[in-house]
């Protein structure tokens, strides 16, 4: 049981990266990045796994480009028009009170 309690804690206390290192991934750890990811749960049962692994500078920032234009087009208006309320607004409790505690 203490691999699932090391698991919990990893989820709990991973946070998002904003500054990655530019160190270039070793291709043995992508394939096994890959082959977690095709045994993740998925809705349905479907396994339609598209991965895209890109190491080329150039071809990374033009798949960052379209991403960030098909982001822009179809994502941003439908979080736009279900903003939050400004922080200001909220409560102190609210953000450290768990939702299915309220």
């Amino acid at each position: 049981m203490a691999e699932a309690q090391d698991i919990f804690h990893i989820l709990h206390t991973t946070r998002a990266m904003r500054r990655l290192k530019p160190d270039p991934v070793p291709d043995a750890l992508i394939v096994k990045i890959l082959e977690a990811g095709t045994a993740a749960a998925n809705g349905g049962n479907t396994q339609r796994w598209r991965f895209l692994v890109v190491k080329d500078k150039a071809k990374k920032e033009a798949v960052q480009r379209w991403y960030k234009k098909a982001f822009d087009e179809v994502i941003g208006p439908r979080y736009a028009s279900s903003a939050p309320p400004p922080a200001s607004a909220r409560s102190a409790t609210s953000a450290s009170t768990p939702p299915w505690n309220t």
